[in-house]
């Protein structure tokens, strides 16, 4: 299938046409009015066409990825369900039925028939013949046919069409854009959405149709994009506007149409006059172009007769070099001879006569049978025909020279083309002499090899010829095994495998002559191990060779794995460390290493620590003492002393250094830890202040104080403490330690209870009595709190005694007056009761009797009675009033 061309513009455009189609979609499923029309004032783009948009603007995007699989099926059954909702569009107008989509999403009676459906729910046939074309499009677009793809390619021209005129006429005003008719018009968001997602499409396929005039990079094309929108935009516009101007009534008809014409004429002079200047432009490059070709053209023809003579000397040197092959013939150190098929010398040069002892003259009358050995000859005759010796043949012949003395000699034997015999020969007794001294070596070499607490191998294309001993023990396997073996890399891992068989392949084909590598071999149980294979090529009888050994160094592996993780865990140490840490030479005092927590806490980068020297971060009164201690050896780390540093910003700081001396790349350095303790000695000295401080308010306060550990052990005391327990248990400071030492033993369980509830993280109060000599009584309260640390840990407990006998005192005379009010206020009440009881009886008699004397106050028993009762009353109050007195005394 054709790869379409990937542009931003069509991106974009189907980006912007699925967002569309689906507010629309939205619009109508949650309907809202607004997002159904896109453009406020508009008739509403249908249900339908909005979701052939989302998928027409889905397919575009899809065609613009990378070519996959699952991308054509998507396409296509996409395109298939726009090309139907088309149809069904269509079919709308021509069988009067409505689609599932009109049925579900636009509901309503029509006025005058009353049917459950209106004509307003017809998508336009207008955007029924777009949607069918678009749908129709799309799938031949993802055909490879180009006829096909041509097709589709017009049909998109034709929905660019029909929305642009629909574009148009909405600029005009034309009416008829909201009627059910033929010539009804799509919405204007419906008109914008197929144009571009036409214009998008065709682009896919820019090599066809109207698209590849616009799209192409020739001159034609270039004009007709430089033409067009212009033009396509004066006649649109100034439509547009004289349409506006005359609707408005603004000026007259004929003077619209003056007004258009001399617009229209100065601007497509305007754009003429562009592209006659554009084609100039053009042109000139063309001439420029046109005299560079004939420039070239006359440079080509001088170069041709150079070249021409060149090949005329060339000719000559032909020639002469046909001479001195003669003479290098001639003068070659390997004797040289030129044989019919009767054997009979026909040339030789003069290393032959000189190998042989004969004069020219004389081999040309020889035959070849008289140089050969007679008992060589016997087992190795000679035979040449003219269908053999095709091809050059070497092999080795005994040869007599003319003193009888026989020597060895090979023979390159070549056919020329006129069936003469050309043969290279060259003595090789010496050769012969040092082949003997091979076997004698290859002798000791095997014994040597087999001895040998080194793997010995050697390989011949890709395999094992020969493995000692001690190679075949390494591996677990037996030497026949390693020799029969199908690949030579078979003792070694399959991580490493591929590596093994480049190298002998590299090493067996004349790439390299020697290499040394470690690799991890594989033994016959399928163990592993570390062995490091030296080799170099060779060549034994012809053959491209390796020789080499091998050593088992999986101990020395091992070992350097411990040393290396020993380094790691020591480099982590170094630089993870979060106090400052540097390596100094002991030499010259420079700093060789430094970690991160160095850099951060001085303000110096790691590069400029190893610019600088140990006495840059010393203060000058410190660098003899330096100096001096970097002559004494520090075999053991120790604490050296607290020193003051100067960081970058010149900010002096107080440091205990702990340092080491160690060897380092065979250097003697010293290992030196920082640690700024400036913070520490400002604490210790605001602490030492706060204690005093704290000592003068404890022992000017008239409090007791005493600080105990959780063993109840006396930590601190103030002065009044030490002045109590002096006073109430007659024992010195010096004699004390522990409660029980000074505390009576009655109230000692009750100190010991208070202090474990303390000791748990709670709070005690209580008041205490202590009787004096002098019979009087002291009181104390007294308070249990616990010490706690920053982390909340309790390390003991402190008391506190505050005399509180005169508040105690104050307590008790204020008790002994509130209880003499008490009974003064009980006695009261009583003669109140009194009051009321006695004289309430008399009254309420003299109150009846009164009444009585009222209806008759003739009456003399009531009268006797009211003076009896009158006595009692004045002997009630006179009670009453001595009763008064006795308190008052």
């Amino acid at each position: 299938m054709y790869h379409p061309q990937k542009s931003r513009f069509i991106t974009l455009v189907s980006l912007f046409t699925i967002l569309a189609g689906v507010l629309v979609v939205c619009g109508w499923l949650l309907n809202i009015d607004a997002l159904k029309t896109l453009v406020p004032q508009y008739v509403a783009v249908k249900f339908s066409t909005a979701l052939c948009l989302s998928f027409l603007g889905l397919a575009t995007l899809l065609l613009q990825q990378p070519p996959k699989k699952h991308v054509s099926p998507v396409v296509i059954a996409l395109s298939l369900i726009v090309a139907l909702i088309g149809l069904f569009g269509l079919l709308q107008y021509l069988l009067q039925f409505h689609i599932a989509t009109d049925k579900l999403f636009v509901k309503g009676n029509d006025i005058i028939t009353g049917a459950n459906y209106t004509y307003n729910s017809y998508t336009t046939i207008n955007s029924s013949i777009c949607t069918l074309l678009l749908g129709f499009a799309f799938l031949l677009i993802v055909t490879k046919r180009r006829k096909m793809q041509l097709m589709g390619q017009y049909m998109l021209h034709a929905v660019t069409l029909i929305s642009t005129v629909a574009i148009i006429g909405y600029l005009y005003g034309l009416s008829l854009f909201y009627n059910f008719s033929y010539v009804s018009s799509m919405p204007v968001p419906t008109a914008l959405l197929f144009f571009g997602i036409s214009i998008a499409a065709s682009l896919l396929h820019p090599q066809y149709g109207l698209t590849n005039l616009f799209t192409g990079n020739r001159v034609g094309n270039q004009m007709a994009r430089k033409l067009f929108l212009p033009l396509e935009l004066i006649f649109i516009v100034l439509g547009f506007l004289r349409f506006k101007t005359q609707y408005n009534h603004l000026v007259t008809l004929e003077v619209s149409i003056y007004m258009l014409t001399l617009i229209m004429l100065g601007i497509c002079l305007t754009v003429v006059a562009v592209t006659a200047i554009w084609l100039n432009r053009i042109d000139e490059k063309r001439s420029a172009a046109e005299n560079e070709v004939i420039s070239i053209n006359s440079s080509l023809e001088k170069r041709v007769a150079e070249r021409s003579v060149e090949l005329t000397a060339l000719v000559d040197k032909l020639g002469e070099s046909e001479r001195r092959y003669r003479l290098l013939i001639e003068h070659a150190s390997d004797a040289i001879y030129v044989l019919n098929f009767e054997n009979n010398f026909t040339e030789v040069n003069a290393s032959m006569c000189k190998m042989t002892g004969y004069a020219r003259e004389e081999l040309l009358q020889l035959n070849l049978i008289n140089l050969l050995e007679p008992e060589h000859l016997k087992a190795d005759p000679i035979i040449l025909r003219p269908d053999e010796l095709t091809e050059a043949t070497i092999k080795e012949r005994r040869f007599l020279k003319k003193d009888g003395t026989v020597f060895d000699v090979e023979v390159n034997v070549k056919k020329f083309s006129d069936d003469r015999i050309l043969v290279i020969a060259r003595d090789i007794t010496a050769r012969k002499a040092m082949e003997t001294e091979l076997r004698l070596a290859e002798l000791k070499f095997r014994t040597l090899a087999e001895k040998s607490m080194v793997g010995i191998y050697i390989i011949q294309k890709g395999r094992f010829t020969y493995v000692n001993p001690r190679f075949a023990q390494v591996f677990g396997y037996s030497q026949d095994e390693l020799v029969n073996a199908p690949s030579a890399a078979m003792v070694v891992s399959e991580q490493h495998r591929d590596i093994a068989i480049e190298h002998i392949r590299a090493r067996l084909e004349g790439e390299i002559d020697s290499i040394d590598y470690e690799a991890i071999g594989q033994r016959a149980d399928g163990s592993l191990n570390w062995v490091e294979f030296y080799g170099n090529m060779v060549t034994i009888n012809g053959e491209p060779t390796i020789i080499g050994s091998m050593i088992d160094i999986t101990e020395r592996k091992e070992a350097e794995e411990l040393l290396r993780q020993s380094e790691l865990k020591y480099k982590l140490l170094f630089d993870s460390n979060p106090l400052p840490m540097w390596m100094i030479s002991k030499d010259d005092l420079s700093i060789i290493a430094a970690n991160k927590a160095a850099s951060r806490h001085y303000g110096y980068t790691i590069d400029e620590f190893l610019q600088m020297n140990a006495r840059d971060i010393r203060i000058e009164e410190d660098w003899s003492a330096l100096v001096d201690s970097f002559n004494k050896n520090t075999s053991d780390s120790g604490d050296q002393g607290i020193f003051k540093h100067q960081k970058k910003d010149g900010s002096v700081i107080n440091v205990q250094i702990i340092t080491q001396d160690i060897v380092f790349n065979g250097r003697p350095v010293r290992l030196s830890l920082a640690n700024d303790i400036t913070e520490k000695i400002k604490s210790e000295e605001l602490l030492r202040k706060s204690e005093a401080n704290l000592q003068t308010i404890l022992n000017t306060t008239d409090s007791a104080y005493a600080l105990f550990d959780k063993n109840l052990r006396v930590l601190a005391y103030n002065t009044m403490a030490a002045r109590l327990v002096k006073t109430q248990y007659a024992i010195g400071q010096e004699e004390a330690h522990l409660p029980p030492d000074y505390f009576p033993i009655e109230r000692f369980p009750q100190f010991e209870k208070f202090a474990g509830q303390v000791l748990t993280g709670h709070h005690v109060n209580y008041e205490i009595d202590y009787r004096q000599p002098n019979g009087d009584m002291t009181w104390y309260h007294v308070r249990l709190l616990p010490i706690i640390d920053s982390n909340d840990l309790i390390l003991g407990l402190m008391i506190s005694l505050y005399d509180i006998t005169e508040r105690k005192n104050a307590e008790s005379d204020l008790k002994a007056a509130y209880e003499r009010i008490h009974d003064q206020i009980n006695r009261i009440k009583t003669m109140a009761w009194k009051q009321s009881h006695f004289m309430r009886s008399p009254v309420a008699n003299l109150k009846g009797l009164a009444a009585m004397l009222k209806d008759d106050p003739g009456d003399a028993t009531a009268l006797s009675y009211i003076m009896v009762e009158l006595d009692r009353l004045d002997t009630v109050i006179i009670e009453m009033a001595n009763d008064a007195a006795i308190h008052e005394d």
